[in-house]
């Protein structure tokens, strides 16, 4: 895969480059944070280049068309790539020595080493086969996992590396170009916005307003503020926090300094999941109930053998039958640790989250797949989420009452369309070009909205917009609500500003009408403006946008910043002109109103978080169902609230907790459970409200998953317990902060998470009915057999086999079951919910009683019967003689003597049964709830269940028949192999009549998981856990 591998030289440091007059190391120097803090770097650049334009020279590019695209390979080759900074993959052969660090594995190799020894000192001929048998049996297993670990990995890297893909706009060529972030190169001009993570160190060239948020970098919690002249580096991995700016790449890549942080964390292995971490307590709980069987079957074993010596004196197959018994004990340890649990924990993640990327959800941490699972809360924004994000301006007002239903100008004074027209082009970060012979548009859906408008009446964006016509502008923010832009056109030089209506009528004092006249704007022209136009537009679910102007003196431009250089807002917004207010319709998206229903049936709260004002909120919430479709907005009621009304209930910020001084808290979590029982619609609010918002519902043990596409969502998205950002309108910085990329940008594809989320804790519980059962039988009869038959009546070889149809086989099978739509009708699971229900014991109990009857039976019953069916099953193949004998008269008489079949035969039957119960019990174990009577149901959509069940009666059918001497069978004949079938089936029969036990009876039964394993537990210590090396990195 394509990445830059942490072994390759990252930079050439012994040469300068042919065709560069700087080299990378001289680029990267300037990055050293103590160097640009004392001054170095800026003072190396003037010395050494004679500034920033010297810089550029000796990087062969230029400010204004910047590198040419012939040049990109070679600047590849002398400074880096910026391919992404991937850890080494680990290979296919590191993880089979993965696998030989498991302790137990490592004795059980030894053990059988000494099984071989012996045995062919004893028996030349055949006493070598069962070592044998055991050393290929490993290899097996280590072989299968191996694979299995290795696929995983491939995978993983794949999703994490298209989890970072983005694109950025850069000047190559004298054009504007979008770029992926991966072809980013030394020498670049690149655009840089609010909201950007830098992906490169840069050095910048021009700035507007810059504030770099360092925090995550250098530890240093206040913006930074950037120019040209004091503060021009850029750091990679540093968030854009306000302003604009043009910079020149400098280093990419490993060369970067986020890229020489990355490779100092490279190594370090991942958490687990919160799944996982319960999960470890039963495998621990599990693992030593097995040690505990194992040493007592060995115990009873050694006391034969050493009864044996005391009685009859020492012999040769003393030492063998103590290595034997040494090897069955090992073996139970093998079989009764169930490592298989976080096996199917990590398969049901790597299946889930595949599967996800295909339905528009692309996984960034995989704990929150399985957390969204457990969702009791969405907080979701409205524009691009709920809603198309197609805008179209369908509406505007023009001064104070010249309303129109569409964007026609015919009787409009062309004085107040070149107002208008010069507002809409200067006024806004979106862009719009060819590309591939077609017009494409870039930024804000609102701003491109208006931008279409303004080619709709023959403006030339590329023409108006020129930067340096361009002498002031601020970015539209969350905090101002609105943009600024101050620009010269046609030798005047005009204020721009837009924003919330409301908010740009109350700070208007004049308005203009379609003809062209100013005329003064009172307090009551501005009451009708906000009722009969703002109001009637929300009512009708449209955005609204207010357009204000002004025309001052070239010489008043010095007016407009304060002494320290910031913008003066006071001045810029005073005699603002209405130009006018515009309805922008944004259609509720398709499939929305249905997904926001599903989340309310599945116990899911739906909660709208918007900047729109309350009419348009209801509106809107109304056409989605998330308010009912009757609702009407009273002032004494929380179902809609506005930010400011939430804060000044709640609180105006979150306070620092008593309980934990790191932790932040709602100020009166009194006054937030009493409004978050109603609230559904938060309007006219900040992320900070939303912040609160978040922090409130976790506070109240809620499982919170928030969307986001702004930069200033980044606190939310990080506080929630999901974070759902955008792939299509979201900021890098959004994406950054979230655990879930929407690449459609859709309401409804979160219904997906949920679904998906529920389906891998329903997985996990399916694979512990499973696994739970196997241990317990198989654990019972090994000490049964060595108790009462001084033999355990499954051999080493064949545990070996048994370990790899219940850990791998099974986690395949019952780990990657696709989900059922009906997991949308319950509630969420519960932090504190059992992870073994009481469904689940009814099952594993039942299971286990019918497996041990017939196991037992086998064992102690079958070869009694002198006659009937099961005699003659057993004794199908019995060999037979005719005795003939002559009485004292003469008389003839024959009597037929058979002689029994020997003891392997049994063990092979008690093999071939055990077997065949746990294929079909599995398919019983695809049901969790008593209810679910068709075992059946959905069986054929999981293919890859269906190969493996197959797979496995081929290979134990093949085990029996042909393994011999090598697995310790006797062949069977197909009557005895159609026995062993239908009592297989028989737990299928069986699983379905217990279904009827009333599940009651079984609620008594309780296991929670939620105590944490200390490391260095027993598990780990006597099962080394195959480490999870997926890059995808864990939420912090």
């Amino acid at each position: 895969m394509s990445g830059q591998n942490l072994k390759e030289p990252l930079v050439d440091k012994g040469s300068r480059p042919a065709n560069f007059k700087v080299s990378a190391k001289d680029l990267t120097d300037f990055f050293n944070l103590d160097h640009i803090r004392d001054g170095t770097s800026l003072k190396n650049i003037h010395d050494k280049y004679e500034g920033v334009h010297g810089l550029l020279s000796a990087l062969k590019t230029d400010s204004e068309k910047g590198i040419t695209s012939a040049t990109v390979q070679i600047r590849n080759i002398d400074f880096g790539s910026n391919k992404p900074i991937v850890r080494e993959a680990t290979t296919f052969w590191e993880f089979v020595w993965e696998c030989f660090e498991d302790l137990t594995l490592r004795i059980l190799i030894i053990a059988a080493i000494v099984s071989l020894v012996v045995g062919t000192l004893e028996d030349p001929e055949e006493g070598w086969l069962e070592g044998v048998a055991i050393l290929i049996a490993i290899l097996i297993v280590v072989l299968v996992t191996s694979i299995n670990n290795y696929i995983k990995e491939l995978k993983f890297r794949k999703l994490s590396e298209e989890s970072q893909e983005r694109n950025v706009t850069v000047i190559r060529d004298g054009k504007e170009k979008l770029i992926s972030v991966f072809e980013l190169c030394v020498g670049d001009i690149a655009k840089i916005g609010i909201g950007d993570v830098m992906p490169v160190d840069a050095l910048v060239l021009w700035s507007q307003s810059l504030l770099a948020d360092e925090s995550s970098m250098t530890g240093e919690s206040d913006h930074v503020k950037k120019s040209v002249d004091k503060a021009p580096f850029l750091l990679s991995g540093s968030q854009i926090a306000d302003g604009a700016a043009l910079a020149v790449v400098l280093a990419v890549g490993s060369n970067s300094y986020l890229g020489k942080n990355l490779e100092s964390i490279m190594g370090e292995e991942e958490d687990e999941t919160p799944l996982q971490k319960k999960l470890n307590y039963i495998a621990e709980f599990i693992g030593k109930i097995g040690l505990a069987m194992a040493l007592l079957t060995f115990l009873v074993l050694l006391g034969y053998q050493v009864y044996s010596i005391v009685n009859d004196g020492w012999k040769n197959e003393n030492l063998d039958g103590i290595v034997k018994s040494f090897i069955v004990a090992v073996t139970i340890v093998v079989v009764a640790v169930p490592e298989g649990l976080p096996l199917a924990v990590t398969l049901s993640l790597a299946f889930s989250v595949n599967e996800m990327k295909k339905q528009n959800n692309l996984v960034r941490h995989l704990d929150a797949s399985e957390t969204m699972g457990q969702a009791t809360n969405i907080c979701t924004d409205k524009t691009g989420t709920l809603t198309q994000n197609v805008m179209k301006v369908v509406a505007m007002c023009i001064g104070k009452d010249a309303l129109y239903e569409n964007t026609n100008k015919n009787d409009i004074e062309q004085e107040v369309i070149d107002y208008l027209g010069y507002h809409f082009c200067h006024n806004t970060a979106a862009s719009y070009g060819m590309a591939d012979g077609k017009e494409v548009f870039t930024g804000s859906r609102t701003e491109i909205a208006l931008l279409k408008v303004a080619k709709e009446w023959g403006f030339d964006y590329e023409k108006l917009r020129s930067k340096d016509k361009i002498k002031l502008q601020i970015p539209f923010n969350s905090t101002l609500k609105r943009m600024y832009t101050v620009a010269e056109e046609d030798g005047k030089l005009y204020v721009f500003i837009k924003g919330a209506s409301e908010v740009i009528v109350d700070m208007c004092s004049k308005h203009i009408s379609k003809g062209g006249h100013t005329h003064d704007l009172d307090h009551n022209e501005k009451e009708t403006i906000k009722r009969e136009v703002i109001s009637n537009y929300a009512n009708r679910a449209y955005r609204t946008l207010g357009i204000a102007y002004k025309i001052v003196r070239k010489g008043d431009i010095s007016k407009f910043f304060k002494e320290d250089g910031t913008p003066n807002i006071e001045v810029l917004e005073r005699k603002m002109i209405l130009l006018g207010v515009f309805g922008i319709q944004d259609p509720v998206r398709t499939g929305v109103p249905d997904a926001v229903r599903t989340c309310q049936n599945a116990g899911i709260t739906v909660r709208m978080v918007t900047g729109d004002n309350p009419e348009t909120a209801v509106a809107i919430a109304r056409n989605c169902g998330i308010i009912d479709k009757n609702y009407k907005h009273t002032a004494d009621d929380d179902t809609v609230m506005t930010g400011q009304e939430f804060r000044s209930r709640v609180g105006e910020d979150l306070v620092v907790s008593k309980e934990n001084p790191k932790d932040k808290v709602v100020q009166n979590l009194q006054a937030f459970k009493q409004i978050i029982t109603k609230l559904r619609v938060l309007a006219r609010s900040s992320p900070q409200d939303k912040l609160i918002l978040v922090t409130g519902l976790k506070q109240l043990n809620e499982v919170v998953a928030v969307t986001g596409d702004g930069s200033n969502d980044a606190p939310a998205l990080k506080k929630s317990n999901v974070g759902f950002s955008m792939h299509i309108a979201g900021t890098q910085l959004a994406q950054e902060a979230s655990d879930i990329i929407l690449l459609d940008d859709n309401f409804a594809s979160i219904v997906t998470a949920v679904l998906w989320g529920r389906n891998i804790y329903d997985c996990i519980s399916k694979f512990i009915q499973f696994q739970l059962t196997v241990n317990i039988v198989a654990l019972a009869m090994s000490f049964v057999g060595a108790v009462f038959l001084k033999v355990a009546p499954i051999t080493a070889i064949q545990m070996l086999w048994v370990n790899l149809i219940m850990d791998t086989f099974a986690a395949l099978a019952l780990a990657t079951e696709p989900p059922n739509i009906s997991l949308l009708d319950r509630k969420p699971v519960k932090h504190d919910d059992s992870l073994l229900t009481a469904d689940m014991f009814k099952t594993i109990i039942g299971q286990s009683i019918y497996q041990l009857v017939w196991l037992l039976f086998i064992l102690f019953a079958i070869e009694k019967f002198e006659s009937g069916f099961f005699y003659d099953l057993y004794n199908f193949d019995k060999t037979c003689t005719e005795d003939v004998s002559t009485d004292p008269s003469g008389a003839t008489s024959s009597t037929k003597v058979c002689v029994p079949a020997p003891p392997e035969y049994k063990f092979t039957l008690f093999f071939q049964t055990f077997v065949m119960m746990q294929v079909f019990n599995e398919i019983n174990c695809r049901k969790l709830k008593s209810s679910e009577l068709n075992v059946f149901s959905g069986f054929f959509n999981n293919s890859l269940f269906i190969l493996i069940l197959i797979f496995t009666i081929v290979v134990q059918v093949c085990i029996i028949q042909f393994g011999g001497a090598f697995f310790q069978c006797s062949p069977l004949p197909w009557q005895q192999h159609v026995f062993c079938l239908c009592v297989g089936v028989g737990a299928l029969i069986f699983g379905v009549i217990f279904r009827l036990v009333p599940v009651s009876l079984f609620s008594c039964l309780n296991v929670k998981a939620e105590e944490k394993v200390q490391a260095g537990g027993f598990t780990e210590m006597v099962r080394k856990k195959t480490t999870r090396r997926n890059p995808v990195h864990t939420k912090s």
